[in-house]
């Protein structure tokens, strides 16, 4: 299901998000993908972690916090399950502007049209890091997108900053 939200362009969305005041909001927007970031200042990014899979509450959902090489979950504070999840930093665009937004694990295999299984195995596979490069590459500027995006205020670093993540795409 498709979060709806003010339908708008990517430079609206952009502009829109600025003005997010404590309550997160919700815009849809129509765009292609433009770039994934594989690196940053040289070095390989990584487009996926280990989480963990163990129920957090009685209503069955999971914990989803990063797991140390062990499979322990310091937020569980116990080793347990764990599955790959995608983290991505993706570039979205459409005629009028561009923006990078953070792109997790269930609106990153609809974008990548690929499970975080499948990524992980191509990378750990023969062709290795490149061969998942050229796949994510492939996917460039190919069918429109309708990207749901999450407009919310954050501090970071004692600052407060807008944050603008895609939450759905289809």
């Amino acid at each position: 299901r498709a979060a709806a939200g003010k339908s708008n362009t990517v430079a609206e969305m952009r502009q829109a998000a600025e003005m997010v005041s404590s309550q997160p909001e919700v815009f849809s927007i129509v765009s292609r993908l433009a770039v994934v970031q594989t690196r940053k200042q040289g070095e390989t990014q990584p487009l996926y972690y280990m989480a963990c899979a163990e129920p957090r509450n009685e209503r069955g959902l999971l914990c989803n916090k990063r797991v140390a090489e062990d499979g322990f979950c310091a937020a569980c504070n116990r080793a347990g399950k764990a599955s790959v999840r995608l983290n991505l930093r993706c570039r979205f665009m459409d005629f009028t502007d561009g923006a990078w937004l953070t792109t997790f694990h269930e609106a990153a295999q609809q974008v990548l049209k690929a499970t975080a299984e499948e990524a992980k195995a191509m990378e750990s596979g023969e062709g290795g890091r490149d061969a998942l490069e050229a796949a994510i590459k492939g996917r460039y500027f190919q069918e429109p997108l309708q990207v749901a995006v999450r407009a919310k205020l954050d501090n970071y670093n004692g600052e407060p900053r807008t944050s603008i993540t895609c939450i759905d795409a289809r």
